[in-house]
């Protein structure tokens, strides 16, 4: 009875042991693929790693009020920006997308309706952005082929459903958050606390500051040696790679 009690005893040492060992190897499984996913997380691109001053000035146009204002500054100082439209924006102010695309200034999808991506389908996704650049070319001629996230909020689908579309995702290292209608004074700080060479610098159009503030911003800038640029004239478009910290970087 002793000897059958001690075997029933080691039986149950072992398989606790052997339970022990598999819900270790699964635990560890379990890091190991999180750390994985971590690792293939896609990165818009925030700035560029460039030898030169340029830097892009960007808009994202979602409200109106000041865009004529806005243009008028711009062409005074010759310098060509990235507007990012709201495609239901577009749509109800056709002439104001008309003057920005006359002025030659570039383009961008900001979606059409918004939303938050992140909570949304892959396929509902690709036809937010898809209706944009519809209404966007409808009216200009032109497709945009540069997207930012409305609110910048996105995870791997967003990137992956704007590149199926053959586009680039945005971000941006220099932020206004001028759509808090800050004075210009706070704008200026903001941004300018923050710019480099690379730097992609986001304002709103439609607040109460902005296009007071933009004048002494473009003079910071060309006094400071900065070149004002598109995004487009800003990034790589070829051998390229995007770092942890959303940095692009030349391939050699």
């Amino acid at each position: 009875m002793k000897i059958l009690s001690l075997r029933l005893k080691s039986i149950f040492v072992t398989a606790a042991v052997l339970l022990a060992v598999t819900v270790g190897v699964f635990f560890m499984a379990s890091i190991v693929n999180e750390a994985v996913s971590a690792d293939d997380r896609l990165i818009p691109i925030y700035n560029v790693d460039t030898d030169s001053n340029k830097v892009a000035v960007t808009f994202n146009c979602a409200m109106s009020g000041d865009i004529d204002r806005i243009l008028a500054i711009l062409d005074d100082y010759n310098v060509k920006c990235t507007f990012f439209l709201l495609g239901s924006w577009a749509e109800s102010h056709t002439d104001e997308l008309k003057a920005i695309y006359e002025a030659e200034h570039e383009i961008g999808n900001h979606s059409y309706s918004h939303n938050d991506m992140p909570s949304m389908s892959y396929e509902d996704i690709i036809l937010d952005i898809q209706k944009c650049n519809d209404i966007v070319k409808s009216i200009t001629g032109y497709s945009p082929t540069l997207f930012r996230a409305p609110s910048g909020s996105y995870n791997n689908k967003t990137i992956s459903a704007a590149e199926e579309l053959g586009m680039t995702t945005i971000q941006w290292d220099a932020d206004s958050v001028d759509w808090k209608n800050i004075s210009a004074g706070e704008i200026l700080e903001r941004v300018t606390s923050k710019v480099g060479s690379g730097s992609i610098i986001q304002l709103h159009s439609g607040t109460e500051h902005t296009a007071e503030a933009l004048p002494e911003l473009l003079d910071y800038l060309t006094e400071s040696g900065y070149i004002p640029v598109t995004v487009s004239e800003l990034i790589y478009h070829t051998d390229y790679k995007i770092n942890s910290n959303g940095t692009q970087v030349q391939m050699q």
